[in-house]
């Protein structure tokens, strides 16, 4: 429907009509619904003798939108274009202001003359207002009435809407003019007519413009002609374009100009989906008919060589300096908001990258790799998979696989009233199986400086807070020891995919870092934990979900306050958010600080470790203690100071004698109490002036008791490292060892091996009295002696005896002689999102991200092949649906080949874009799913509502691109953005996947349980149903915290209806990850989350139930062979039992049927 030039309207059913009112009207209104999604008004002015729509008043689902010629107002506040909010898109779309609303309304205004507005079908019927009813029958009801025929002045007239002080007056009607067919009927028929409108003429009736032009130029004055005349060439011409025809330029010099900015130039029928510098493939999904406007001058696409990148001939807009129309590879760079000329580059850590043609193209090199222990439960793997594990025991943090030449292991133990509550207690480098350098905590109030006493190993302290022990083959440990123990371990590059341990295998890839020995991923933390163990005789450590932050309000808000510096903006660590991510740090942060009975120190540590975490990727943060944890910067012993960054060997009394080993170590910045300049330190920790340093000849002297020479291992003993065993009487056909009367070399119950340790070498100081098993048995974990070959496999904490079968992904696993030999089938992997932007990778990397704009969710147009070389692209938008600005992904477009299917509402729409081919697509319903098979390996389940899972063939490995990641493995790369830099800060890389570079950008949303507390209770009361024994199977296979959590944020976000639904479609989510490791949880009762599949059975008949885990392929209308592309795992929902005489399943009327008609 439109209005345009003299008070010309045309309705949605097509009568062309004259209105000349002046007053407020309803132009179009979803009047005939019991509510009323829009209600649109204009009023028109005469301005300079031309009329002129000045004033246009919306309401868009409750919004308030008022647009005039200077100023645009929501809900009477200016705001700024574009404008983004609760599923309405206000923007610059050519030479128009276009607001898009998600209910399915576009509206469109030239600013002067012009307003069209296109309505979703679904609204026929339903209309009123100057655009008619929409019912798809010309005159019928706006022109005749109750029988009764109506003027377009009598029609217009009804449909005024006056101030509540205002009495306008209706129009008089116009003067008939005499017959001006003659003056004026040549120059309307010969531009309506001519070439440029050629293609037009077939699909829009030209007469009535021809008549409206020779009107309009009647009843022109003179001065107003052009103004007249080019107003209706211009509708004709946009309603061509709606009508899918393509005007070409009619306007010259002489008649109706138009002028543009930059060098653009004006087209009459341009994209209104222009290629940026940003999203250079922006066109390639427009969906848009063409518009008239300023564009970029358009060009063929080329390549020379296979060798040579894509560019496009024609400009493209350079949307990052404003500059107007360039070639492509012309365009800058972004990165981090920072803006770099092609052929400029940047250098990280690890990676160094160079501009060209607004992409980087980057190197990466070999870097070391950092394992870490934080908060005495905290493991951050080599390849930075995060996991927290509440261990009682002595681990293997790290050795290599194939040999002994360096094991570290860990004591983590509990050290509070709580399973969680773990600390790490101390640490043990054995080398080459033999020496061992031992590492506690019990007695590091001494200012050890430095020691040299094993000729491949140094230790020494790099500050009063941390100790590095260095080795020759590429092994360094950085110890903090204030203000609680943790351990950074760096390892050079040559021993990448060479290790085991809790430290993961160093392989670049993050989803096999739970392998074991036994050759299986294990799904939690603590069924791997577990398999690391050195001693016999630890308890297991077991699956928590306390969260330590609900027993105290007081200790809840101090984390909360103090932990939410990390990822304050305007805070003291905000310099680094861009390199390293807060999120996990800060989660931590909190755990630990509500967990520690010393909240203080614990918080402090949690800091120091995101520091370190900066100080690693090259981001040096001082001046963060002024305000938190200031009081270790005050309470160096005299003759100190606290220094931020540490980085170099520190001054020594030995340094001033003989040369100093430690200067030539590099390790990465620590901060900690220092001498100050001029000063040195002695043996005893204190710094004096070079006067009062003894002299040192060929090395020194240590305080007694520190160093022990037994039989030839030299041992640093500078804590107690605890193997004691406390087995008095022991169990047939168990026997006591003894070591008071046995020999130094004696093996005592320190090596005794279990099944679970079997793989773990002995790593021991001394013999340990205690119970061993006779001969070569191993203990059973139950109390008992084993032959080790009678031990068995170990899956998820769960045993099998040999032979016996178990499926991992999509291959079968059997017990042989403890290890689990498996089939290789390339397993399809999922990436998953749901509820309120809550999303999985392909290569498990879990992130938050909240925009209402469309975005890529996974597309195989990546890097320089984007232009030509994909198959398929997956989109998706997301529309808002809570005042915190939370979003639910609910409408998905899948592009490919030449066919594009439209998912939104619940149903499915395909969409030939081009003629030709058959449909790639096989579309069918799995409960409460909807299942999308292409034949190029990519399955998509949508629960028609908030949930998407895409499913993708390992033949994409390493190829696509989006939010879903790049499917390499290695979930630390995922943060790619278009233009090919890995970034890490999640909105960055959002952004960067917006189809739309016109959309505005997301930005960090609150959180939905800080800004409804009163939900908070109710979200997580709802929620622990996830972890209650109802999931309870599924515990040990999927960890279930990140659902939890995940599901009390929906619960608390949904403020404006819907709360159910999203917190159903949280819990649905974690009962669909537990389903795709065929485990069938039936969760939903009649008062949670019920589904009624009732409703579809015939009256007095029970064909329908619901299944949690249902049929996997169906024999159906739209599938009568009952085959499938892919074989999925039944998915849950209502499925009918379909009688012998009725095999088919109708999935348009939902019944069972004998036959499917054409």
């Amino acid at each position: 429907c439109s209005t345009w030039g003299n008070f010309h309207f045309k309705t949605f059913d097509g009568d062309i009509f004259y209105f000349p009112g002046v007053c407020n009207y309803v132009f179009a209104s979803n009047c005939k619904s019991s509510y009323e999604d829009f209600n649109i008004q204009i009023r028109r002015t005469m301005v300079e003798n031309a009329t002129m729509i000045t004033h246009v008043i919306m309401k868009l689902e409750g919004a308030g939108i008022e647009l005039t010629r200077s100023a645009v107002l929501v809900n009477g506040k200016p705001i700024q274009l574009p404008y983004s909010q609760m599923g309405i898109l206000i923007e610059r779309s050519n030479s128009y202001v276009k607001v898009t609303a998600k209910l399915g309304l576009v509206f469109l205004w030239n600013e002067e003359d012009a307003l069209l507005v296109e309505l979703d079908k679904k609204y026929a019927n339903q209309t009123c207002g100057l655009c008619g009813d929409f019912n798809g029958i010309p005159i019928s009801n706006e022109f005749i009435s109750q029988n009764t025929k109506l003027t377009p002045l009598q029609f217009g007239n009804r449909q005024k809407i006056d101030g509540p002080t205002e009495q306008c007056d209706d129009p008089i009607p116009p003067a008939v003019l005499g017959n001006c067919t003659a003056e004026f009927g040549s120059i309307c028929q010969t531009v309506l007519i001519s070439a440029a409108f050629r293609s037009c003429n077939a699909l829009v009736d030209v007469q009535d413009y021809i008549e409206i032009c020779i009107q309009d130029l009647c009843h022109c004055d003179n001065s107003m002609a052009d103004f007249c005349m080019c107003n209706t060439f211009a509708e004709y011409s946009r309603q061509c374009a709606h009508a899918g025809g393509q005007p070409l330029n009619w306007r010259t010099s002489e008649l109706c100009p138009k002028s543009c900015p930059f060098n653009m130039q004006y087209q009459e029928c341009g994209s209104p989906c222009s290629d940026t510098c940003t999203n250079p493939e922006r066109s390639a999904l427009c969906e848009d008919h063409c518009t008239d406007g300023c564009i970029c001058p358009p060009g063929k696409l080329t390549s020379y060589t296979f060798l040579i990148p894509f560019f496009s001939l024609g400009m493209i807009f350079d949307d990052i300096n404003g500059a107007g129309c360039i070639p492509r590879k012309e365009c800058h760079c972004t990165y981090e908001g920072e803006t770099y000329a092609p052929g400029a580059s940047f250098s990280s850590k690890c990676r160094s990258c160079t501009c060209a043609g607004g992409e980087w193209t980057c190197v990466t090199q070999s870097c070391p790799g950092t394992c870490s222990i934080e908060g005495g439960s905290h493991i951050s793997t080599f390849d930075e998979k995060h996991y927290s594990f509440f261990g009682d025991c002595s681990y293997v943090l790290t050795k290599l696989c194939d040999n002994n030449d360096f094991t570290v292991l860990g004591e983590i133990h509990k050290c509070g009233l709580t399973d969680t509550e773990t600390c790490l207690k101390g640490i043990a480098v054995s080398i080459s199986g033999g020496q061992t350098v031992i590492i506690g905590f019990i007695y590091m109030k001494l200012y050890l400086l430095y020691f040299s006493f094993l000729a491949n190993v140094t230790l020494f302290r790099a500050s009063s807070f941390f100790l590095i022990l260095q080795t020759t083959f590429g092994l360094q440990l950085e110890i903090q020891l204030v203000p609680i123990m943790q351990l950074f371990i760096n390892l050079d590059p040559s021993h990448k995919g060479q290790t085991c341990g809790l430290c993961g295998n160093f392989n670049d890839v993050q989803t096999d870092d739970f392998k074991t020995t036994s050759g299986v991923i294990e799904g939690t933390s603590a069924a791997y934990g577990n398999t690391w163990k050195t001693r016999a005789d630890c308890p297991d450590a077991k699956i928590t979900f306390e969260n330590p932050c609900t027993l105290s309000i007081e200790n809840d808000q101090y984390a909360q306050h103090w932990c939410g510096l990390l990822s304050d903006t305007t805070g003291p660590f905000a310099e680094c958010h861009s390199t390293v991510n807060p999120e996990v740090y800060q989660k931590n942060c909190i755990f630990d600080t509500c967990n520690c009975e010393k909240s203080e120190d614990c918080m402090c540590a949690a800091l120091s470790s995101y520091v370190r975490a900066c100080a690693a990727k090259g981001v040096l943060l001082t001046g963060w203690r002024s305000n938190v944890c200031k009081k270790y910067t005050t309470s160096c012993p005299k003759t100190l100071e606290y220094t931020y960054n540490v980085d170099s060997c520190q001054p020594t009394c030995r340094s001033l004698s003989e040369p100093d080993v430690t200067c030539n170590i590099k390790f990465v910045p620590v901060d900690g109490c220092t001498c100050v300049d001029g000063t040195y330190m002695d043996e005893s920790g204190k710094c004096v002036p070079a006067s009062s340093c003894p002299c040192y000849y060929k090395g020194t002297s240590l305080p007694s008791g520190e160093v022990v020479h037994d039989s030839g291992i030299n041992t640093c003993l500078i804590s107690h490292f605890s193997w004691l065993f406390s087995l008095p009487v022991c169990t047939p056909p168990m026997f006591y060892i003894d070591c008071g009367n046995t020999t130094s070399d004696m093996i005592g119950a320190e090596c005794q091996k279990s099944c679970q340790t079997l793989d773990v070498g002995c790593y021991r100081t001394q013999c340990v009295s205690g119970c061993v098993c006779p001969g070569n048995q191993v203990l059973d974990g139950e109390g008992g002696c084993i032959a080790a070959e009678d031990c068995p496999c170990v899956h998820n904490g769960d045993s099998y005896r040999p032979g016996e079968s178990i499926r991992v992904g999509c291959n079968n696993c059997t017990c042989r002689n403890r290890k689990w030999q498996c089939s290789e089938e390339p397993c399809l992997e999922t990436c998953s999102v749901y509820g309120d932007g809550h999303y999985t990778t392909f290569d498990g990397k879990r992130f938050n991200f909240e925009g209402d704009c469309e975005y890529v969710l996974v597309q195989n147009y990546c890097g320089k092949k984007s232009l030509n070389q994909g198959t398929f692209r997956v989109i998706t938008e997301n529309i808002p649906c809570g005042t915190t600005g939370t979003t639910c992904s609910k409408s998905i477009k899948v592009f490919l080949e030449n066919y594009e299917l439209v998912l939104s509402d619940g149903h499915s729409d395909v969409i030939q874009r081009t003629p030709g081919g058959e449909m790639p697509f096989q579309i069918r319903s799995m409960g409460i799913y909807m299942v999308v098979d292409t034949n190029v390996g990519l399955i998509l389940m949508w629960d028609k509502k908030t949930s998407i899972f895409i499913k993708l063939s390992p033949s994409f490995k390493g190829h696509v691109c989006g939010l879903c990641g790049n499917y390499d493995g290695n979930g630390n790369n995922d943060f790619t953005t278009r233009s090919q830099s890995v970034v890490g800060n999640v909105l960055e890389f959002g952004n960067s996947w917006k189809v739309s570079s016109t959309c505005p950008n997301a930005n960090r949303t609150k959180d939905p349980c800080a800004a409804n507390p009163y939900r908070s209770s109710w979200a997580q009361k709802q929620c622990s149903i996830i972890t209650s024994e109802v999931f309870a199977s599924c515990h040990s296979q999927v960890e279930p915290n990140e659902y939890y959590q995940a599901c009390v944020n929906d619960a608390c976000a949904c403020d404006t209806g819907g709360d159910c639904e999203c917190f159903c479609t949280a819990v649905a989510a974690y009962a669909q990850a537990c389903n795709e490791l065929d485990i069938c949880i039936s969760w939903r009762t009649p008062s949670i989350c019920p589904l009624f599949c009732d409703y579809y059975n015939p009256q007095g008949e029970c064909e329908w139930h619901y299944k949690p885990c249902g049929a996997p392929c169906m024999k159906t209308c739209s599938n009568p062979s009952g085959k499938c592309l892919h074989e999925l795992r039944g998915l849950e929902g209502c499925y009918p039992h379909c009688p012998n005489n009725k095999l088919y399943f109708d999935e348009e009327t939902m019944t069972c049927v004998s036959y499917c008609g054409c």
